[in-house]
């Protein structure tokens, strides 16, 4: 039995830090001085010479190696307490002792595996495990696991889990297995898996294991870490590699299970893949992935776990802000699976969006962010406007990637409204009526126009998702209106004399007849009423808007508009949001 341990983690690493220094000072010094020693030969007055540094070096280095030995092993055994202290019973007096004994429990158990391979019984498989039982209560030491997988090298160590995994059905390696089954393995295999795993995250695997994970079937991957504590490294190499499988309809995907689990149980984890693979959100968010994995409720499973790893206080904001990046790139991708994209596989029946808990977590979830995709439209259409540009990693989207994002979450009616919403809260708090368009300050012009072109920007991605979105026409149209309503609210809402009753009365009266006219433009549009182009119906839209808000403002200030206010305001509604609306029009068609 080894010594019992307290180790303050923080200052130990600032001693290592101070060894390293120390060595890195004595190799540099140590070639001079023994090029000097060598040069004045027996004239040389020192004693011992450069045999003492050599000592000193070896004295810094073993020193360095024990207390990371110890510090890796303490971290394995318990977590740090309220005042960072690790402490604990060691199993082994040094890291020498622990390496000896891990290459010596690795003997009889390859010896046993080697016998089994002859006979393959019942009997010989008992032995088996019975060599492997002997490795508890030693696993934690980082030292005897790396020693013990080192001994038994990859292809056995995969060996042990294939003879128990062949007899669990024909899919078991590459789909894994059911928790009830993988209960009954961890009783068994489960100190291999442990030693696996300590090993992994304290950096100890040789060079013999770095294609392990590329070479292993996913079921076995997934068995590993389903019967130990993987590191969020081992995790989300697993996670990649199921993820990079082709899309499956054979049976209960259990290796999706797992990786729920373990995720439910680290969703930082989670967001770190998102955040660090640009692929693996267009994977995990497949719809045939997440739509024909067999498993019960697996899609809701799926949206609690992305819930807890996207909500706003999830984790480091910076992390977080790559993930939407690539959730976003990937759901929003040209050909996407979730618009009926190319990448659906035909064999799949068609995704049903409608009460998806997925559009729901994703919608609530990017509210927040409505700003810095606001941005990433404003580039395009106000490219001028440098101040308005998205800052990483919000720059490495496009207006229309963002734009079939929505209409991928916008498919689910909950999740469009809640994105209006979002986007209608975002816009008033910009206060815009703050800023006066025809002001002879020039910040007060330059206020108006950066934030509605951020509203705007925000009002096309939204008008160009909803194309996608599986709404009646009524439905849609009065969505629409909304959106077009809101220049004309908060220009209203600012320069109308709402401190009079009868006239915020008047106003809302007006605005009511005026959001049921652009309904009904819209439906005509739509039931083919009209022989007008979308072309037309959103001009005759936008027009109505610019003539409300103009005869509004003319009523409430008391200085009449001038030929050039009204130009601006007019240029203002059609360059914001005429584009937007005719492609929106053309695609819902007429």
């Amino acid at each position: 039995m080894g010594e019992f341990v307290g180790i303050d983690p923080s200052g130990a690493e600032r001693l290592m830090h101070q060894l390293t220094t120390g060595k890195n000072v004595l190799a540099q010094t140590r070639p001079g001085l023994e090029a000097a020693i060598a040069e004045a030969g027996a004239s040389w007055t020192g004693q011992q010479g450069a045999a003492a540094m050599h000592r000193s070096w070896a004295f810094f280095d073993d020193t360095q190696r024990d207390l990371k030995w110890r510090i890796d092993t303490l971290k394995q055994m318990v977590p740090s307490s309220g005042n960072g202290l690790l402490s604990g019973v060691l199993t082994f007096n040094n890291e020498a002792e622990a390496a000896r004994q891990g290459k010596a429990d690795a003997a009889p158990i390859a010896a046993a595996l080697k016998k089994h391979d002859v006979e393959n019984s019942v009997k010989s498989w008992r032995e088996v495990m019975a060599a492997v039982a002997v490795t508890k209560g030693k696993l934690n030491d980082p030292a005897y696991a790396a020693s013990l997988l080192a001994a038994l090298g990859p292809d056995r160590f995969r060996a042990l889990f294939m003879h128990w995994m062949k007899d669990k059905g024909t899919a078991a390696m590459n789909n894994g297995l059911p928790p009830s089954v993988l209960q009954q393995g961890r009783e068994s295999l489960g100190p291999l898996a442990e030693a696996y795993a300590n090993a992994e995250r304290a950096g100890r695997l040789g060079q013999e294991w770095n294609k392990f994970i590329e070479t292993t079937d996913t079921g076995m991957l997934t068995t590993l870490v389903a019967m130990s504590k993987p590191s969020r490294r081992l995790l989300n190499q697993v996670a990649l590699r199921e993820l990079r499988r082709p899309l499956s309809t054979d049976g209960p995907n259990w290796n999706l299970n797992v990786l729920m689990e373990a995720y439910e149980a680290d969703p930082e984890a989670l967001q770190t893949l998102l955040a660090e693979n640009k692929d693996a959100a267009a994977g995990l968010l497949h719809p045939g992935r997440f739509g024909r994995t067999g498993l019960p409720d697996f899609e809701k499973r799926l949206a609690g776990v992305l819930d807890k790893a996207m909500r706003p206080d999830a984790g480091d904001d910076r992390v977080r802000e790559r993930a939407w990046v690539n959730i976003i790139s990937g759901v929003g991708a040209d050909g996407t699976p979730w618009l009926g994209g190319q990448w659906v596989h035909t064999a799949l029946a068609p995704p049903n969006y409608k009460g998806s808990p997925i559009s729901q977590v994703l919608a609530k979830n990017v509210v927040p962010y409505l700003d810095k995709l606001a941005r990433v439209d404003a580039k395009e259409s106000s490219s001028k406007l440098k101040s308005l540009y998205p800052p990483p990693p919000w720059d490495k989207l496009d207006a229309a990637t963002a734009s079939r994002f929505f209409g991928a979450v916008m498919q689910d009616k909950t999740a469009a409204d809640t994105l209006f919403k979002g986007w209608h809260e975002y816009t008033m708090r910009m206060d815009i009526g703050r800023f006066h368009p025809f002001d002879s300050d020039e910040k007060m012009r330059a206020g108006f126009v950066y934030r509605s072109a951020l509203s705007g920007g925000a009002a096309n991605l939204l008008l160009w998702g909803s194309t996608h979105a599986e709404w009646s026409d009524d439905e849609y149209a009065d969505w629409i209106a909304g959106v077009m309503l809101m220049h004309v609210d908060w220009l209203s809402n600012r320069y109308s004399d709402i401190a009079n009753p009868s006239a915020a009365t008047g106003r809302d009266r007006l605005q009511d007849e005026l959001k049921d006219g652009l309904k009904e433009q819209i439906t005509g549009y739509f039931d083919g009423k009209t022989t007008d182009t979308a072309e037309k119906v959103t001009k005759d839209i936008v027009d109505s808007q610019v003539r409300w808000v103009t005869e509004s403002l003319a009523r409430y200030r008391q200085k009449p508009l001038t030929e050039t206010d009204l130009e601006m305001i007019d240029k203002a509604f059609h360059g914001r949001l005429s584009k937007a609306l005719t492609e929106a029009l053309k695609q819902r068609g007429g």
